[in-house]
């Protein structure tokens, strides 16, 4: 746009207000604006009127030579990058692929986006290829890879499994220093959209967590430290019996991980004396959940509230032995409360069946929840209000086997009760991760995607501690004040959030400028609490190619 002079026939001069513009290949000129005659001093004016409405023109000017046609999820893109190079996963990665020089594509930046898609939209492979790869910011990830090279990313994911459980164990901890480790191990069950067994050695039929017994599933068990933090997972055909799984994972932390002294803390499902008696000839020591009812002979002083120790009003401990090791029984108010409501839930059922004139006792007997409250008496069955009775006695007990020696019993419930991070770890890797259906066919395969959701929930479970340390609270103009005050900020909260900080690429005729949206203030504490600088709003400026 510029300030052109034209003469008429009489050689009288006047001023237009040009602007350029192709068409056809062509460069052509179109007069916007006359501006008079042409006089003394008139050229002057005119420059200070235009300006007044410098702004404006510079902004038409370029509003004409930019171009937006894209915007870009950056938000949790920009957290991850900092909390994998904060773990030493881009670190492993790159040392893994230096020992592929065939691979064709960028392992650690594929395998970032893997585990972004787990964080932003936890899709199969093929959907990441086919409709998200080409919504993420660019700059991060490689969204020129092929799907093939996703599958082959997981590939060497599964091929070096091991070697990064073991860096990133060594590279988060000081062993020189370390004197014990306490460890939490859990399994649950994946399944699989299917019912073929035929394709590899992990999908099986077996008891589901999950109760579709519809489906083949593999068994995970994972391994984490008592904040939550996962060290290690293994997989076991879906057929695989709870207690049989302990000895890979002991074998780990005793050889792989030269842990020198280990107290494993599980479930009671983990209880047999087989297992016990593998921890102790490793030399480790464990916190085992027990079933009363396993006890050959139970005395009544377990049930007995008068003879235990009281802790607070609804704790109470008692401490005896099992076959040498140490039995902590307790009795809880919140379990006495829950076992009278899943009763009472039985008990509802059991009444309603029975009110009808059609009841038998074949429809009470072959379900084992019905089976302990039902009397037949003759052919009719009636509740077995002694049963019943003898059930209550129970409510609120539980037991703890135990061969650690230096801990007080209080302290050995605490460590127990600390089995609710990896309940906590399996509900965010089947919730938000959405680590199954399962969709893969090949033992490989099948490793290879659940090590990216480890990894995932690695740099989750990571991004959870650092808000619990800092005691960051949610920030919302959506809820009441005083509910933001006793909600603390949780990882999920906050990357959900940062899903809508967006990075657009301004085009101009030379350069790309990528530009960010507003980050909400949860986002911002998130920053903070990583010790990262808030992003600048340009996040980067490139010359085209």
């Amino acid at each position: 746009m510029f300030i052109k002079t034209t003469r008429n026939s009489k050689g009288q001069g006047y001023y237009h207000l040009v602007e350029s513009y192709r068409e056809d290949g062509k460069v052509k000129q179109r007069v916007l604006l006359s501006l008079g005659r042409q006089e003394e001093g008139k050229l002057q004016q005119l420059a200070a009127a235009l300006s007044k409405h410098n702004e404006t023109i510079r902004a038409i000017e370029l509003s004409q030579s930019i171009d937006v046609k894209h915007t870009y999820i950056a938000g949790p893109l920009l957290i991850l990058q900092r909390v994998m190079e904060d773990l030493g996963i881009e670190k492993i990665a790159k040392q893994i692929a230096s020992r592929h020089d065939r691979l064709g594509f960028d392992l650690p930046k594929t395998l970032f986006t893997l585990i972004a898609s787990r964080w932003v939209e936890p899709v199969s492979k093929l959907e990441l290829y086919e409709k998200w790869i080409d919504r993420f910011y660019p700059v991060l990830v490689d969204n020129s890879v092929r799907l093939h090279q996703l599958y082959r990313c997981l590939d060497v994911m599964a091929k070096h499994k091991e070697d990064i459980e073991n860096f990133l164990y060594r590279e988060g901890r000081d062993l020189f220093s370390m004197q014990t480790d306490v460890v939490l191990y859990d399994l649950t069950t994946l399944r699989f959209e299917s019912t073929r067994e035929d394709t590899d050695s992990l999908r099986r039929f077996g008891y589901s967590k999950e109760h579709r017994h519809d489906c083949t599933q593999v068994v995970l068990g994972l391994l984490t430290d008592t904040e939550g933090i996962p060290l290690c997972f293994e997989v076991h055909p879906g057929n695989t019996f709870e207690g049989k799984t302990l000895k890979g994972i002991v074998d780990k932390m005793k050889n792989k991980f030269q842990i020198r002294r280990f107290i494993f803390v599980a479930d009671r499902g983990l209880f047999s004396s087989d297992n016990l008696t593998y921890i102790k000839e490793q030399k480790g020591e464990f916190v085992v959940g027990m079933r009363l009812g396993k006890l050959q002979k139970p005395t009544d002083v377990f049930y007995d509230t008068k003879k235990y120790k009281w802790i607070n009003d609804g704790l109470a401990i008692y401490e005896t032995t099992y076959k040498g090791d140490r039995l902590i029984i307790t009795w809880a108010k919140a379990r006495a409360d829950k076992d009278r409501k899943t009763r009472e839930e039985v008990l509802e059922k059991i009444r309603k069946k029975l009110s009808s004139k059609r009841a038998t006792a074949k429809q009470f007997i072959t379900q084992k929840p019905f089976k302990k409250y039902i009397l037949i008496d003759g052919k009719k069955p009636i509740l077995n209000q002694e049963a019943i009775a003898a059930e209550e006695k129970k409510d609120g007990f539980f037991g703890i086997i135990t061969n650690v020696k230096d801990m007080k019993p209080e302290q050995i419930v605490t460590q127990y009760k600390e089995l609710w991070h990896i309940e906590d770890a399996f509900g965010e890797l089947k919730g938000n991760l959405q680590v199954r259906p399962i969709f893969h066919w090949t033992n490989q395969r099948i490793i290879g995607h659940l090590t990216v959701c480890f990894l995932a929930y690695l740099c989750q479970a990571y991004l959870t501690k650092k808000l619990r340390q800092k005691k960051i609270k949610l920030q919302s103009k959506a809820i009441d004040e005083n509910l933001i005050r006793s909600r603390a900020l949780t990882a999920p909260t906050a990357i959900q959030e940062l899903a809508s900080l967006m990075v657009v690429p301004v085009e101009t005729p030379s350069k790309r400028i990528w530009i960010r949206t507003d980050i909400g203030q949860n986002g911002v504490e998130l920053f903070k609490t990583l010790g990262m600088q808030i992003p600048p709003k340009i996040l980067k400026t490139e010359p085209k190619m």
